[in-house]
């Protein structure tokens, strides 16, 4: 009996030890991580900054109000405040309240968390060295950059994302003039290796060509196109949004991230441009909730847009 306890003790601690190679973390953490850097790249608003804005607009009895209103919030918080900090001195752990894990100070230090288990356990997998440099390119950590895009080229050079992530790269380096000796020689040596002397534009039109029957490809350099040059956003918009007969890969997922790419200012503002796609994808799949028409002039707007595509981006991944 105790030989058996002991076998299922071991068992459980290799367990343990594997347990975030499991491809569900991978997807909960990458989600994590993604989800930190939108809140690093568009931070939340303070809201009662913005109630202050509002009451100059206010007569004197809606603002005597909404006064009261926020002294009753802050009394409510405040004692919600202080029972959690005599939970804490008791020994519980720290509630999860969602308003607090949606303002966290330093958004990319939370990611780092969900990225180390990764790059520990799940080194064989593109993505975890994606997610990396997406971390350590807003921190300006250029060697950790190139550690991450090396990894990544190692594995799958033709990876659409890591494209994007070399041009990024690129450009970046080109950016800082002041970066130490030592380290600018490093990144040109390393870079001249996967761009072979090639400028950024010509490395992106050959990635383009090289993929013209791959809509995610084609997605990619088409955000590249216009990153390097926004005179080009026809062009690249054209790139990106093709449906023709030649496209393999034209099923919700993909075409939701190209709806998303038209919203989130990847090719600048295109509103026309987007409805435009969104009635030809709803012709391609009349049952997505990603491309159903909007029920009133206000959900027309980019924002409901995206929520929309966002969330139903979450269920073809599911899928």
């Amino acid at each position: 009996m105790r030989k058996m306890t002991l076998r299922a003790y071991v068992d459980l601690l290799r367990l343990e030890d594997v347990l975030r190679k499991h491809a569900f973390y991978f997807k909960a953490a990458q989600s994590a991580v993604e989800i930190y850097l939108k809140l690093h790249d568009n931070p939340l608003t303070n809201e009662s900054k913005e109630q202050e804005v509002n009451s100059e607009n206010l007569l004197g009895k809606e603002l005597k109000k909404m006064l009261s209103k926020q002294r009753r919030a802050q009394k409510k918080a405040k004692l919600e405040e202080e029972r959690k900090h005599a939970e804490r001195e008791r020994g519980p752990k720290e509630e999860l309240v969602p308003e607090k894990l949606k303002r966290v100070e330093n958004p990319l230090e939370e990611a780092i968390k969900f990225l180390i288990p990764l790059k520990t356990l799940l080194a064989d997998n593109i993505n975890t060295h994606l997610l990396a440099f997406e971390i350590y390119f807003r921190k300006g950590k250029f060697l950790l950059m190139l550690q991450s895009v090396k990894r990544a080229f190692a594995i799958n050079r033709n990876n659409p994302w890591l494209h994007e992530c070399l041009i990024k790269f690129s450009r970046s380096v080109s950016n800082h003039s002041n970066l130490p000796e030592i380290v600018n020689k490093v990144l040109t040596q390393e870079m001249q290796k996967i761009f072979v002397n090639k400028d950024l534009e010509s490395f992106n039109e050959e990635f383009l060509k090289h993929n013209a029957t791959s809509l995610r490809h084609l997605l990619s350099g088409a955000k590249m196109m216009y990153f390097l040059d926004e005179s080009r956003q026809e062009k690249a918009i054209a790139i990106a949004t093709r449906l023709d007969e030649n496209v393999k890969d034209k099923n919700v997922k993909t075409l939701t991230k190209v709806f998303e790419a038209l919203i989130d200012g990847s090719f600048g503002i295109c509103n026309t441009q987007y409805e435009e796609y969104r009635t030809a994808c709803h012709k391609l799949f009349p049952f997505s909730p990603a491309f159903l028409p909007p029920t009133n002039e206000d959900d027309n707007s980019p924002a409901s847009v995206n929520r929309t595509t966002i969330n139903h981006d979450v269920m073809a991944n599911e899928i």
